[in-house]
């Protein structure tokens, strides 16, 4: 076979392995695959494959146990952390904004008192 009609007939032979090919196109390939033995492997190929993957299809694939509980902890374990950064975060700011008013770095600070009462 010439390599462009190799691919045609992988085509052909996928798409009837398919149901996809109806009225004359169906009827040529079936005839084609009656008279060619390597056609008719590749058919029969063709036809193991798509009933294997039909197979797949109708499973609905289960998460082990242990892979969900680790997920659930690695989530509880990061909000955990957002939240305590959060938290240490707030009291950081707000100690570092009462030391820089203490210091008089920000107006209305001790050096302005200690300032007026001189």
């Amino acid at each position: 076979m010439i390599e462009a009609d190799r691919w045609e007939v992988l085509e052909r032979i996928g798409a009837y392995a398919a149901g996809e090919l109806m009225g004359e196109e169906a009827r040529e390939t079936e005839s084609l695959i009656l008279e060619n033995p390597e056609v008719r492997r590749l058919a029969a190929s063709y036809i193991s494959m798509m009933a294997l993957l039909g197979a797949i299809g109708q499973e609905t694939p289960e998460p082990p146990e242990a892979v969900v509980n680790r997920a659930i902890r690695r989530a509880y374990v990061s909000a955990f952390f957002r939240q305590t950064e959060n938290l240490f975060g707030g009291v950081g700011r707000a100690y570092f904004d009462a030391f820089v008013y203490y210091l008089g770095l920000r107006g209305g600070g001790a050096a302005d008192v200690r300032a007026d009462q001189a």
